[in-house]
């Protein structure tokens, strides 16, 4: 379905005091089955965001508006709303009014039972809608006729929508059971759930309908089934209102409410919040420099041939191991024996160094998860030294050998340093490794990111050393985090065996099964997008480089380590001041094994433009922190 696309009309309200709108209507009776448990013990209407029930943001915005007396709809658990808020809220009458049937009826009965006190202008509210009392005031602000609150459709967002004529009137309205999967939601505008009605309106042309309605046993339907009847019939002159620049929020599921103690916090609130989170960032308004991976990849071709293919993806199975190994065997040009696909490398590490009875040895700073997943003593540290983070192969083959290690791992480039272990040291560490029977698992997620990858792979020397293994991220390198793909490579078949052999039969899904269908036609691309996130990088290094007193490792990945001033805050406090402060999120490196790691920030390179917003904020936070630092008196870092 299509609707007609206009361009919304934004009108000025006119200012204070609103003498025409005296009472409002919450329709609050439902049992909110979406957000259980919640919504067990508690109607939905005092589910709490940041510690304020939703009715009671909504009680005190009116109250604050002027409005003289509030009804309640109630039902479920009615009597926990009553104790809540009394027949008093601030100065403002509260009448309730009763539905004995709300578990088998919709708020179009609910409104039906408050239709007494159509007798004036009303605001009609939904009892699940967060707002900000902008939105009271912007609504009330407009005197001419009807008014609904809207904002411009986003693509989480569900119920009913309209369009506007050039004169922000609603024309057209259409309730989500109209809303089929080709339905044109561009230049459509959701309602908020928030309505101002002439009682003129609601005597002569609404009861009419909703009377008409109930008496026909459509007490399951929406009222808004009667304001798009009415608009149909040009019986409706509805202004809208847009409020994109209020925040709202209108809460159905687990989901809405997360978004809404996140969208109603302060920012340091903000920031503890994403800080225990390990991904789903998209879904929250800031600057990601904290995960590492591709953003100039895939190509949004490659994304609309697997839209193109989403009933298949979603409804068949996905293929095996051996039909997964042979898609990654053909993008990187080796045999599907030697390789294991896993759900990211995530999964290949919680086998190596949990299910193969393995000792391991690991040098720090390094991607913790190796250490995490192991069992308890299972794993030997070996420091990376600062200033330099360089790894000493002969150091750490003996370190290896007398603590009793099985594998050795090692991540190239290392994470956090962002710095490679030069190719000649790797030959040399897989050969010494190997005559003491010691695997080398080599971590080339971030490779491809090198100014040199062909040079700086080990990929060639597969052949040449059973003792070797190299795992890939993937979602990393490719810009798809999200589709959870790595692999493992080795010439050694009992150990690819093994690994195999913890896998789950249907570990990848198919959507990622199709990204590798497809890759191979758009490799060209990969191999230049990688180029571009080196420059961008480089460029980043130049500028942040620059920054007096900040100490910053020429990076060989796509992200930047960092030293601040002795006389600076530490990591975590400079981390959560660049997200309170100017909404950027990085890495503090405070949880790393390293001498002084709170010292330490990683910082992940994005596009040009987000790069120089970064290195701005952080050039401002360390001249208002640091009172003295001498133009170049920085430790210069380049490995």
């Amino acid at each position: 379905m299509q609707v007609k696309r206009e361009t919304a009309y934004y009108r000025k309200p006119h200012q204070w005091p609103y003498p025409t709108v005296r009472k409002a209507i919450i329709l609050a009776a439902g049992a909110g089955n979406r957000l259980r448990p919640f919504t067990d013990m508690r109607p939905k209407c005092l589910v709490p965001v940041n510690g304020e029930p939703i009715l009671v943001n909504t009680l005190t915005h009116l109250a604050n508006a002027g409005i003289s007396e509030t009804v309640i709809v109630v039902g479920h658990l009615k009597e926990k709303i009553v104790e809540q808020v009394g027949f008093q809220f601030r100065g403002m009458d509260i009448t309730y009014v009763e539905s004995d049937c709300y578990s088998t009826t919709n708020n179009i009965f609910s409104l039906w039972l408050a239709r007494e006190h159509f007798d004036e202008d009303i605001l009609l509210i939904e009892a699940d809608v967060f707002f900000e009392k902008e939105l009271i005031d912007r609504l009330l602000g407009i005197e001419d006729g009807n008014q609904a609150a809207v904002a411009r459709h986003q693509p989480w967002m569900s119920g009913t929508v309209v369009c506007l004529d050039d004169k922000g009137k609603i024309e057209v309205l259409v309730e989500s059971k109209h809303q089929g999967p080709d339905f044109e939601y561009r230049d459509t505008f959701k309602t908020v759930n928030i309505y101002h009605f002439s009682g003129e309106f609601l005597r002569n042309n609404f009861l009419p309908c909703l009377n008409a309605a109930i008496n026909a046993g459509k007490v399951n339907d929406y009222y808004e089934t009667i304001l798009r009847e009415l608009c149909d019939q040009y019986r409706l002159s509805m202004t809208a209102v847009p409020c994109d620049d209020i925040k709202w929020m209108e809460i159905d599921n687990l989901d809405d409410l997360n978004a809404a103690n996140y969208l109603f916090a302060n920012q340091g609130q903000r920031y503890e919040h994403v800080s225990n989170l390990h991904g789903d960032y998209w879904r929250y308004d800031f600057i990601d420099h904290a995960l590492l991976y591709n953003l100039y990849f895939p190509p949004q071709a490659l994304l609309d041939e697997i839209a193109g293919h989403l009933r298949e993806l979603v409804l068949n199975y996905p293929s095996g191991q051996n039909i997964l190994a042979e898609l990654i065997g053909a993008l990187i040009d080796q045999p599907s024996a030697r390789i294991v696909v896993g759900n990211g490398v995530s999964e290949l590490i919680k086998v190596i160094a949990r299910r193969l009875d393995r000792r391991l040895i690991v040098p720090v700073p390094s991607f913790n998860e190796w250490i995490n997943a192991a069992p308890e003593g299972a794993v030997i540290t070996s420091a990376l030294l600062p200033p330099f983070f360089q790894l000493d192969v002969d150091s750490f083959v003996k370190e290896a050998t007398d603590g009793g290690a099985d594998i050795a791992i090692v991540i190239n480039p290392n994470n956090p340093t962002s710095l490679a272990v030069p190719r000649e040291d790797l030959l040399s560490l897989v050969e010494q490794l190997a005559r003491k029977d010691i695997l080398l698992i080599i971590d080339e997620s971030f490779i491809d990111f090198t100014r040199d990858p062909q040079m700086a792979t080990m990929v060639p020397e597969i052949d040449r050393y059973r003792n070797l293994v190299i795992v890939k991220s993937l979602g990393k390198c490719c810009g798809a985090g999200g589709l959870r793909l790595g692999y493992l490579l080795t010439a050694n078949s009992q150990f690819a065996a093994a690994v195999r052999e913890e896998i789950s039969i249907w570990n990848i899904n198919s959507f990622a099964e199709m990204f590798l269908r497809m890759a191979p036609r758009y490799w060209p691309q990969f191999v230049s997008s990688c180029r571009r996130v080196r420059m961008s990088c480089d460029e980043l290094y130049r500028r942040l480089d620059a920054i007096p007193g900040l100490m910053v490792y020429r990076p060989d990945a796509n992200f930047v380590l960092c030293r601040l001033p002795d006389n600076a805050m530490s990591g975590p406090e400079f981390s959560r001041r660049l997200f309170t402060d100017y909404n950027i999120l990085i890495k503090h490196c405070a949880g790393k094994t390293m001498p002084q790691a709170d010292r330490y920030v990683r910082i992940a390179s994005r596009t040009e433009a987000e790069n120089e917003l970064l290195v701005k904020a952080v050039a401002d936070i360390l001249n208002r922190e640091v009172p003295t630092v001498p133009s170049r008196n920085k430790n210069r870092v380049s490995t």
